[in-house]
């Protein structure tokens, strides 16, 4: 199916790809988690995690994606408050990135 087609549908092309895979509570469990972010930029907060997601190599795996941003410990982190406003904090391999309480990013650096 085209996204056009998709989001003919009424839902979000985005929502549908993550949500595709998982059970139903799982979805539930996917949501809950999607409370916590912030779309940023993107048009809807599931684009926002889908293109997040892919990029820093967990295409696919949304629901351990946003268990990781979930889980990252704050604490012991280095703290740098970005030119947008935005913080990133920074701890081992990882890093997660706030605006305004709620996450925009999470990854881990390579």
């Amino acid at each position: 199916m085209t996204e056009e087609a998709e989001s003919t549908n009424g839902r979000d092309p985005y929502e549908n790809e993550l949500y595709s895979s998982y059970t139903e509570t799982e979805i539930i469990e996917i949501q809950s988690l999607m409370a916590d972010w912030d779309r940023a930029t993107y048009p809807t907060l599931a684009n926002s995690i889908v293109k997040h997601a892919r990029k820093h190599g967990f295409a696919g795996e949304y629901l351990r994606y946003l268990r990781k941003a979930s889980n990252f410990n704050k604490k012991g982190a280095r703290k740098k408050l970005l030119p947008d406003g935005a913080i990133r904090w920074n701890k081992g391999s990882e890093f997660l990135i706030e605006r305004n309480g709620k996450i925009v990013t999470y990854g881990e650096n390579a």
